[in-house]
């Protein structure tokens, strides 16, 4: 169900509404200490929301350990960008972000990146009728600048070959039919690579595993029962198809090129989990919004992990429309 930016801004409009909010997710009616875990805590102060722990003697907020941690941004700026982030289909960037909230552009870029993080959905096994298949990230073909080197290519770097072969970024998809996607940069498309993806996020009982003739998916066959289409004859035979997840990658490519003029290879994973969040929540009837924040509060190792440094910010945000 669509986020509705009126009736949000209208609910939390205030720092302790959504700090509450935040609270009851995380924790529910009893809060509990971020360090040892034990409920033996008492408000410390009630505007930033901290606690203290009579066990371990050590303060903390519901922010601790979340994506939220650290921020001075208010909270209610906070669930307006959200609330953008999760009905822009297309995705949406962070100068689109400057114009709608009034934050610097600077803010708008950490923000996004901070909730594409929250994006990261826990791991499940794909099941049943899945579709495996490549796609390939970069600018248009055309011939190189041989007057300039480029050591690090963003998308945007023109490359002379299209297709298997080239030197842009390679990434693998699995979509279950009727269920959700996974995603992978993966450098070099071996055997051995695909196969790793396949075991890590599917269940080879009762499924069937349906790719187009990349010789490299032959070796996947030891694993899984897998049905072909072969493309240079045709590109479906019945129910034996990849369309579902060639629609994705077709999506995705519309959705950056749409809303970016570039963006890095290294935080392309996190742009295409933001494509995976909202292909897996394309039927979800129920609260997105809170859906989110749920699964927000609970990706500190992710966010350690992809922490931007300040130095890729000055080089990546200048391409962003």
């Amino acid at each position: 169900m669509a986020v509705n930016i009126l009736e949000l801004n209208k609910t939390y409009n205030s720092q302790l509404k959504c700090l509450n909010l935040l609270s009851k997710l995380r924790w529910g009616g009893s809060v509990k200490c971020t360090n040892c875990h034990k409920t033996d805590v008492r408000l410390y102060e009630t505007k930033s929301g901290r606690y203290f722990c009579r066990s371990c003697k050590t303060q903390f907020s519901v922010f601790t350990d979340t994506i939220f941690e650290g921020t001075l941004l208010p909270l209610p700026t906070w669930f307006q960008i959200i609330g953008l982030m999760l009905n822009a289909k297309s995705s949406i960037s962070a100068k689109e972000i400057e114009r709608n909230t009034g934050v610097t552009y600077k803010t708008a870029y950490y923000v996004c990146m901070r909730i594409r993080v929250g994006m990261l959905m826990p791991e499940t096994m794909l099941n049943g009728m899945i579709e495996m298949d490549e796609s390939y990230f970069g600018g248009k073909p055309r011939k190189a600048n041989k007057s300039k080197e480029d050591s690090q290519p963003n998308l945007s770097t023109p490359t002379t070959l299209r297709g298997r072969g080239t030197n842009k970024v390679s990434v693998v998809g699995m979509v279950e039919r009727q269920g959700n996607i996974k995603t992978k940069v993966i450098e070099k498309l071996t055997k051995r690579n695909l196969l790793a993806m396949l075991k890590n996020n599917a269940k080879k009982e009762d499924s069937v595993l349906i790719t187009d003739g990349f010789k490299s998916y032959i070796e996947l066959e030891k694993y899984i029962d897998r049905l072909v289409v072969n493309h240079n004859k045709e590109f479906s035979r019945g129910i034996i198809n990849v369309n579902t997840i060639e629609g994705f990658w077709s999506n995705v490519k519309n959705g950056i090129k749409g809303s970016y003029r570039a963006i890095s290879k290294k935080y392309l994973p996190l742009y295409l989990c933001e494509f995976e969040w909202k292909f897996n929540h394309r039927n979800f009837s129920g609260n997105e919004f809170e859906t989110y924040l749920r699964n927000a509060l609970e990706q500190e190792k992710e966010l350690l992990y992809w922490k931007a440094k300040s130095s890729d910010k000055v080089k990546k945000i200048a391409y962003e429309k």
